[in-house]
């Protein structure tokens, strides 16, 4: 039969600002008093957001105050800060939903329409719920839907996971958002950002194994953490591949890695044997970038030996990507409405 597989993420200075504080803000809300420097801190960010009109306006997310109360706001426009520590009340910090462009999602499902894959790896979305209303959509505009669609959340506090849209069952998952490895001072961390899943899907009796990833981004932190978390990122996922037999069995590694293929932090898994990306298929022809920059591939579809055999056609779909000389889909007039800033790497198998 012929199978097609395909994999189909970017902040502003603002966003990540929001982020950071975000973060730091639920850090120290779970300090045990909130006296001294770390109430001036939590007052100081609480200010910024529930005062400050620049920011105020935009609702970026609010306080959810179930039981107790954290803050209120005097009439003089300032912080009280109720609660002297975090057993003084029970909440949460809760992002403000927003609804997404229309037209760029329609875009991407453009974009999925024309791959026409059986199987589709997807990166940053949202939950299981988000792939569910993105397979209605297909079906309301291009009569086109996937008959099983799955999601782990991950640990990226932004929610935003890999899953799989798939027309064949999916027979077995597995997360591996535990896996963790010991850092300076012998302290634990997770070492994906949001998930290796590995989704097993049988098709017609054979089973495909499908690991979904969206490696560390060079965006945020130090260049030599950001590469040190990829490279062991990269390196897990090669621990994870030991468990098959790559000369036999139907295993695919897809999704955003986030560097280049002449990379260390990607070296030992690009390398490794039996393993091999589409995009060296020897009838493929063309450049292979997947990035909107036009001169880096970061998205990948890695192969099994009997998958790579059996190619029967690769490509690279840049038309849902808004770009200068690059050639868009009609109904693409501008960067909102773009699917992605990233391009839909695919291929076909004759299994």
């Amino acid at each position: 039969m012929d199978l097609n597989i395909s994999a189909s993420e970017t902040f502003s200075t603002k966003s990540k600002e929001v982020l950071d504080d975000v973060s730091r803000l639920c850090t120290l809300l779970e300090k045990q008093s909130y006296e001294g420097n770390t109430g001036d801190e939590i007052k100081t960010l609480l200010s910024k957001y529930f005062i400050n009109e620049k920011f105020k306006k935009e609702n970026y997310f609010s306080i959810v105050q179930i039981r107790g109360k954290l803050f209120s706001v005097t009439k003089t426009k300032k912080i009280d800060l109720k609660a002297k520590g975090k057993d003084d009340w029970l909440g949460f910090v809760e992002f403000t939903k927003v609804r997404t462009n229309y037209k760029a999602v329609v875009n991407t499902a453009r974009v999925l329409n024309a791959v026409n894959a059986d199987v589709v790896c997807t990166v940053e979305v949202d939950n299981r719920i988000a792939l569910r209303n993105f397979n209605s959509l297909m079906k309301k505009e291009f009569n086109k839907t996937f008959k099983h669609y799955m999601l782990i959340d991950g640990n990226d506090d932004r929610g935003i996971d890999v899953g799989v849209l798939s027309n064949f069952e999916i027979t077995d998952i597995n997360s591996h958002v535990d896996d963790e490895y010991k850092g300076k001072g012998g302290k634990m961390y997770k070492i994906f950002s949001r998930d290796c899943a590995e989704y097993a899907i049988d098709i017609n009796g054979k089973n495909l194994h499908l690991l979904c990833n969206h490696f560390k981004s060079k965006g945020y932190g130090s260049q030599v953490s950001s590469n040190e978390k990829r490279k062991k990122q990269a390196e897990r996922v090669v621990d994870i591949l030991k468990k098959f037999d790559l000369t036999k069995d139907l295993v695919v590694v897809a999704g955003d890695f986030n560097d280049t293929p002449d990379s260390k932090p990607l070296n030992k898994l690009i390398k490794l044997s039996n393993l091999k990306d589409v995009l060296k298929w020897k009838k493929f022809k063309g450049e292979t970038w997947t990035y909107h920059t036009g001169n880096q591939q970061i998205d990948y579809l890695l192969v099994s030996k009997p998958l790579f055999d059996a190619i029967t056609e690769v490509g690279i779909e840049r038309r849902g990507i808004f770009k200068k000389n690059n050639p868009s889909v009609p109904e693409l007039q501008n960067a909102i409405e773009e699917a992605s800033d990233h391009a839909c790497v695919w291929a076909s198998f004759e299994i």
